[in-house]
């Protein structure tokens, strides 16, 4: 036990103040998050808000990670089901690929998340709206557009639905959806130059590592890796994990290029799918 202090993470003057990049302090964040919610054997911290996550400048590391997040109140730890990351891992994995299909049916697998609930859902988990979903959240930025037709759906009683939908969901996947919405949230308040892709970059690397652990556990089932036809798949899986990693590689490579020649980081026309 110590005594830590920090600076809230919407404290800009701070962060501006001390020289501390936005885009790493949203990708940090979003590391820690998904940490918790795909590391095999990380618990999940119960009480994620923005009271509890403050950031302190770290002068004995070098720019761009000079800095530390501090998090609070660890009283309360929840351990994720490996079936449940597993399934949430797919789930995101098909909301990046605009796989409606897989949407459904991993929604379903992972929250019991019915055809009828679904629409409500996949805008619940994403903070977008559900044709923005189908089309690949990653790829289509938030319009004002966007922003009132969902301002005027709550209005005319899709909240209702919303509190509705969520009270059915289980408990362990409400804490994962407050977790996400923080890191959506904090990321946002940031205000970054890197936008949600770069996020949502982080998200597709962990839950493709986690679908990647699966499909190798299935073929150590079926005998040793190095036979041919499981080599094969070892092979096959391996690239869909390595493809997401290129990926988030050459957007940050893209992202520091701009930032080195002193260029506003922009999204990449078309943007960047993550699988």
């Amino acid at each position: 036990m110590q005594y830590i202090t920090g600076h809230r993470l919407d404290d800009l003057a701070y962060i501006d103040s001390h020289n501390i990049s936005r885009d790493e302090v949203a990708a940090t964040l979003a590391r820690i998050f998904n940490i918790m919610i795909f590391a095999p054997g990380a618990p999940l911290h119960c009480d994620p808000h923005g009271g509890n996550i403050v950031i302190r400048a770290n002068t004995s590391r070098p720019s761009p990670h000079n800095f530390d997040i501090i998090l609070y109140d660890h009283g309360l730890y929840r351990q994720i089901p490996l079936s449940l990351q597993r399934s949430y891992a797919k789930l995101w994995l098909a909301v990046l690929d605009a796989d409606e299909a897989g949407m459904r049916r991993y929604s379903a697998e992972a929250a019991g998340v019915t055809d009828e609930q679904f629409p409500l859902f996949a805008s619940a988990i994403t903070g977008r709206d559900y044709r923005a979903v189908t089309q690949n959240v990653s790829r289509v930025a938030r319009s004002d557009a966007e922003r009132q037709a969902i301002s005027d759906a709550l209005g005319d009683g899709l909240l209702q639905q919303l509190v509705q939908l969520l009270g059915k969901l289980p408990r362990i996947f409400l804490l994962i959806l407050k977790t996400n919405d923080l890191t959506r949230s904090l990321d946002a308040g940031l205000e970054t130059s890197a936008g949600p892709l770069r996020s949502f970059l982080i998200l597709a690397r962990y839950a493709a590592r986690t679908v990647f652990d699966e499909q190798l556990e299935k073929l150590r089932d079926r005998g040793s890796l190095l036979w041919p036809r499981n080599a094969f798949h070892v092979i096959g899986a391996w690239t869909s994990y390595a493809r997401v990693g290129l990926k988030l590689g050459i957007y940050e490579w893209y992202l520091h290029t701009r930032a080195f020649f002193g260029l506003k980081n922009e999204v990449p026309a078309g943007g960047l799918s993550a699988a």
